[in-house]
C-alpha cells in the first residue's frame, strides 16, 4: 500500500500500492482521468504526487480529492 503515516492514497476508490498492486482494477471505467506527467496535490496535508500512468481517477488522500497542480508562470523574457 502507498501510505503516508496512517493514511493511504486511493485511485478511483482503490488503495494504491508501491509494488504495482495486486492486479485489481477499479470498477470505474468512466469519469475524471488521471493524466500522465501531471502533478496532483492536497494543500491541507502537503502531499504531492506525480502521475506515471494514465487512468481513471480521481486520486484521493484522507478522504479529499487531489487537485491537479497548475504550472508556475514564468516571467516574460523581453
Amino acid at each position: 500500500m502507498v501510505r503516508f503515516g496512517l493514511n493511504e492514497v486511493f485511485c478511483a476508490g482503490v488503495a494504491m500500492s508501491a509494488e504495482g498492486g495486486d492486479g485489481s482494477v477499479p470498477a470505474v471505467t468512466e469519469g475524471e482521468q488521471v493524466l500522465l506527467g501531471k502533478r496532483y496535490s492536497d494543500e491541507e496535508s502537503g502531499i504531492e504526487l506525480l502521475c506515471t500512468k494514465t487512468g481513471v481517477g480521481p486520486l484521493s488522500f484522507q478522504g479529499r480529492v487531489l487537485g491537479q497542480k497548475q504550472a508556475k508562470q514564468l516571467p516574460a523574457s523581453d
